[in-house]
């Protein structure tokens, strides 16, 4: 399935000299709590834009779709009036099964090398996955947040360590992780990442709100990072950057088992929830874990739902139009793996 949305698109943005940087899951200074609308929510991660468009999407819809955008200078009439481009992406949603970890690892860094050898002729791109149980740790991660030997993880589980910043978090069967591989160095993005950590937390609030959960609950909190509902944290992200262009990314807990958080202080913060949409929807508690133990009801301890499947349905085709939305995208998707 493959759909076209078109739209805008800015003039470049210079370059910096920096060459990596990342940028935690957990705790940072640089944060703010924005509620509203889709609009509110994009507005508040990224600043209003300098045009107006407006598409749709669907999974299920056509092979092939555009929408295109005029833009009309102050003082200039309609016969004036000019076209941009949105900056052309491939998504690779393969999210309908398991891709392990390293895997997916493997093509982030494939996109990426691709991305960095293009420089400002480069096709942007991202990857939207489902991982069999993981635990990975960022650069300077601690495993003192994992409440196991790194050695000898649980059953069924796999641990590793990335480039991304922030501490330990969990990836596993129902939550939809997005890997985007941007050249934030381009317009209509920013060579800021505190902008573009802004902009991820976004998408996922944005797609929480279409999944139904209660838009005035849905926001960040001052000092932390990711997308929140209700004081319960259902998204986490962690970035790294080269020379601009972006891996590693978001992961919205749409309906994980959430008694496998359990296992680790999930990005150091060990007084506060961790939830996912299923379970908001649902009104059930979430799981607190502290590294001494953790809250957990007999409600979130379980392996699916026969809802489960719909929801996540509709969680990527809410997570892929935020995205879309958020980033002004020209989007091609795909649901093949890249071919690297």
């Amino acid at each position: 399935i493959r759909s076209s949305l078109r739209g805008v698109m800015l003039a470049p943005t210079p370059r910096t000299g920096v060459d990596a940087r990342s940028v935690p899951c957990g705790r940072v200074r640089r944060a703010r709590l924005h509620r509203g609308d889709r609009v509110a929510a994009r507005e508040a991660a990224v600043g209003p834009r300098r045009h107006q468009t407006s598409h749709t999407h669907s999974r299920a819809s056509a092979p092939s779709r555009a929408a295109t955008t005029r833009s009309t200078r102050d003082g200039e009439g309609e016969g004036d009036a000019y076209h941009h481009r949105r900056r052309a992406c491939v998504v690779y949603d393969v999210s309908d099964r398991l891709t392990p970890y390293d895997e997916a690892w493997a093509w982030q860094k494939a996109l990426l090398a691709r991305a960095l050898d293009a420089g400002d002729d480069s096709v942007d791109a991202a990857l939207i996955v489902q991982h069999p149980p993981t635990i990975t740790l960022g650069t300077g991660s601690t495993v003192d947040h994992l409440k196991f030997d790194a050695d000898a993880p649980p059953d069924g589980f796999a641990v590793r360590r990335c480039e991304r910043g922030g501490e330990a978090t969990y990836h596993g069967p129902g939550q939809l992780v997005v890997y985007p591989i941007l050249n934030l160095a381009r317009a209509p993005h920013q060579a800021d990442l505190h902008w573009y950590m802004r902009s991820l937390e976004a998408v996922a609030l944005v797609a929480m709100r279409e999944l139904g959960l209660n838009a005035s609950a849905c926001g960040r909190i001052e000092g932390l990072t990711g997308a929140w509902c209700d004081g319960h944290k259902l998204a986490a992200v962690g970035v790294r950057a080269r020379r601009w262009v972006s891996y590693h990314g978001v992961a919205l807990n749409v309906c994980p088992n959430l008694a496998h958080f359990a296992h680790i202080v999930p990005c150091g913060i060990d007084d506060r929830p961790v939830g996912s949409v299923s379970q908001m929807l649902r009104g059930e508690a979430g799981v607190v874990s502290r590294s001494d133990g953790a809250s957990t009801s007999a409600e979130s301890v379980r392996a699916s739902r026969d809802d489960d499947d719909e929801l996540l349905s509709r969680a990527r085709d809410a997570l892929i139009a935020s995205f879309v939305e958020t980033f002004d995208l020209d989007v091609e998707i795909s649901t093949s793996a890249p071919e690297l």
